[in-house]
């Protein structure tokens, strides 16, 4: 019997697809469970750092694939001084959430997996946040993509484009001028009561917020999922053999 591949995803909650609709299942769905075993590494409210501290526990499982998906969390505390001075305590989390510092994780976090050599590793550029393109939450995050996709490039790693195949989407169905990401409107807390007390899918949370591809302007529904999990099917089926 063929051992199966092992692919670890490394991340966030979105990654975690606890609070959003998981891309992994997606990805099982497409890829099947007979010659993949999916290890989930996403905890929610993690941010680069904290990934970073997490490649040598992943390393010793010898993985076959590894996605990083993670950034969000950076992104929004860059642009929140409160949020980001809490992230810092709690997360213990020991440098200020700037653009440099992130480009930084990144890149020891990739050159840390590199040390397998036979690993194949791919960084997802970061989704939207809001559906409104032109918004600072997405301005910001296209400048985040913009250095991931620089890295990929530097470390000859695959780059993931889910931020620009969602966006196209956007641009398409609603000239980019989506809803907005609602900082402080506590829509992420509403969203779980609906979804683990009153047992509402994600996607009906999505339509009742005003959202295509997201629950609460940050997570995903089954759309937005899916973006993410055909990109990492393409990767994995491109880099089998």
């Amino acid at each position: 019997m063929t051992e199966r591949k092992k692919a670890f995803f490394l991340g966030a909650s979105i990654t975690q697809g606890k609070i959003s609709k998981s891309f992994e299942n997606i990805l099982k769905k497409n890829l099947g469970t007979s010659n993949y075993n999916y290890i989930n590494y996403g905890i929610a409210g993690y941010e680069s750092f904290n990934v970073l501290k997490q490649i040598n526990k992943v390393l010793s499982k010898n993985p076959d694939f590894v996605v990083l998906l993670v950034g969000t969390n950076d992104v929004l505390s860059g642009l929140d001084p409160k949020l980001a001075k809490l992230t810092r305590k709690l997360k213990h989390i020991p440098h200020e959430p700037t653009l440099a510092n992130y480009c930084k994780n990144i890149t020891s976090i990739i050159r840390q997996l590199k040390q397998n050599s036979g690993l194949k590793i791919a960084i997802a550029s970061l989704p939207v946040v809001g559906e409104n393109l032109n918004s600072i939450e997405n301005k910001t995050i296209r400048e985040y993509n913009l250095e991931l996709k620089k890295i990929a490039e530097n470390e000859n790693v695959d780059y993931l484009p889910v931020f620009e195949q969602q966006s196209d989407y956007l641009l398409k169905e609603i000239n980019g001028k989506g809803k907005d990401y609602l900082k402080g409107s506590n829509m992420a807390y509403k969203a779980l009561f609906m979804h683990f007390l009153l047992f509402k899918s994600f996607d009906s949370i999505s339509q009742k917020n005003g959202y295509l591809l997201l629950t609460d302007g940050i997570h995903q529904n089954s759309k937005g999922a899916s973006f993410i999990a055909n990109a990492i099917e393409s990767f994995i089926r491109a880099n089998i053999g």
